[in-house]
């Protein structure tokens, strides 16, 4: 009988959890670009940042069952976890798509909505647009950077030479 780690299905959740975020918050910015009403757009911005929130909690659930994933793995075993070519790829994608998703992503998404804020409030500067959408094409290739880096690690990890720390 194949018995599954706790950490393991937690993994596999807390990729839920991050697919659901990366999906959600791309749907919303695009609901945010062609809605012409400010209030409207404020709003959904408020719900992106809401989903948004789930993301660090996604980073550290991934990050803790990783760690535990790897403690299981290599459990009564002669070599290191670093000689796995597979897992230290997949570790430096991920360390580069957290700080991505730390630095990049809500840095550029505050620029946005405080351009939007203050149209709304009437004290937009005159390229309020043009800077807009110069940060619109800036988010754009946030998502696509943090989507390709998350299907390269799906693709490493379901394609990684070694089995599965899941199963024990």
């Amino acid at each position: 009988a194949m018995r599954v780690s706790v950490a393991f299905v937690l993994h596999l959740l807390s990729i839920g959890v991050l697919t659901t975020t990366l999906l959600a918050g791309f749907i919303l910015d695009r609901k945010l670009r062609k809605e012409p009403d400010i209030p409207l757009k404020l709003y959904t911005a408020g719900i992106a940042r809401i989903v948004g929130l789930l993301s660090p909690l996604a980073a550290v659930l991934l990050l803790l069952t990783g760690i535990a994933n790897i403690h299981n793995r290599f459990l009564g075993s002669t070599s290191q976890w670093y000689s796995e070519g597979w897992l230290v790829a997949k570790i430096i994608l991920y360390v580069v798509m957290v700080f991505n998703g730390m630095i990049y992503g809500p840095s550029l998404i505050r620029g946005r909505l405080k351009l939007i804020r203050s149209q709304d409030e009437q004290i937009a500067p005159k390229n309020a647009d043009i800077l807009i959408r110069s940060l619109n094409k800036q988010i754009t290739l946030f998502y696509v950077v943090q989507t390709l880096l998350f299907l390269f690690i799906l693709y490493i990890s379901v394609f990684g030479t070694a089995k599965h720390p899941g199963v024990i």
